[in-house]
């Protein structure tokens, strides 16, 4: 079993350490609070008096910080985290930061000789308390599959996703969309209580459709995925359907930011030529848009 320094004893970091313990992993910790590190050297876990003592001399080091200057600063700055570490230490940051941010770490940790895997996770408090998080994982594939005794007692998943820094562009992107649909989900279930309906009903009916279960491995897979923009359900009648739905709840005075945000790429898609095309032909308007490089879907 490896020798672990666990940094950062949060929710995340509290239910993360007590997993890597239960896997038989040495398990040294440090936090700002010494009442979190009390907790898990009673799970059986060992207590650091600072930073650079929980990082010293061991396999792997975990962070599991707030944000990007609290992992600059416990590598870089007093806590003095890349100073501690050998060439023998694999550092692994699962904190959720800027993409800019993990790209500066790992230039200067490879300044001192010292690999890094950037792996935030997904998943609440509840999977962490589970071992079931997702690993996003980023950095030299040999680094990821030596990791992967720490992402193993954690995780249900480990997802490789590219070279040092998708794992955390990855994460950007994935809580992008969650984050934005939950206001999408909010802006619907306001609408249909605004509309005289049940919510609850109303969910049972959403969670059967699209609306509930998604695109990607729906409509978008079959579609343009597949290089194939026919209508299964045409962009122009989406259009139509959206602004139906935005004009009646106007006259509810229902607020719908995201719907009315919505309604401007459907817009811009049929003044593309798009119309009669599948609605997930969005995407190429958004690629067009974008200057991406590459041979579209369509």
């Amino acid at each position: 079993m490896a020798s672990i320094g666990f940094i950062g004893l949060g929710r995340m970091g509290h239910a993360m350490s007590r997993q890597l313990i239960g896997a038989g992993h040495e398990v040294t910790v440090y936090d700002l609070n010494p009442a979190a590190v009390e907790n898990i050297a009673a799970a059986g876990g060992h207590a650091a008096g600072s930073a650079a003592t929980a990082a010293a001399a061991r396999d792997f080091v975990v962070t599991m910080l707030p944000n990007g200057p609290d992992v600059e600063e416990v590598l870089f700055g007093a806590p003095g985290v890349a100073a501690a570490m050998t060439t023998d230490t694999l550092y692994i940051d699962m904190s959720t930061i800027a993409p800019e941010v993990t790209d500066r770490i790992a230039a200067r940790l490879a300044g001192l000789g010292l690999a890094m895997v950037d792996a935030p996770v997904g998943g609440t408090s509840e999977f962490a308390e589970r071992g079931e998080l997702l690993i996003l994982a980023g950095g030299a594939e040999a680094d990821v599959t030596r990791a992967m005794p720490v992402f193993d007692a954690v995780g249900r998943e480990t997802i490789y996703c590219g070279e040092t820094g998708s794992g955390t562009r990855t994460k950007i992107v994935n809580n992008f969309m969650s984050t934005a649909l939950n206001v999408l989900t909010a802006e619907t279930l306001a609408f249909a209580e605004a509309a005289g309906l049940d919510v609850q009903r109303t969910v049972k009916v959403l969670s059967g459709t699209t609306a509930g279960k998604g695109f990607l491995t729906g409509a978008y897979a079959r579609k343009i995925f597949a290089g194939d923009i026919s209508p299964e359900f045409g962009l122009g009648l989406a259009a139509k359907d959206l602004t139906l739905a935005l004009t009646y709840a106007a006259g509810l005075n229902v607020p719908l930011g995201v719907g009315a945000a919505a309604s401007q790429v459907y817009q811009m898609s049929k003044a593309e030529g798009f119309g009669g095309s599948d609605w997930s032909a969005l995407l190429e308007t958004l690629r067009r848009r974008a200057a991406l490089p590459g041979q579209s879907f369509v």
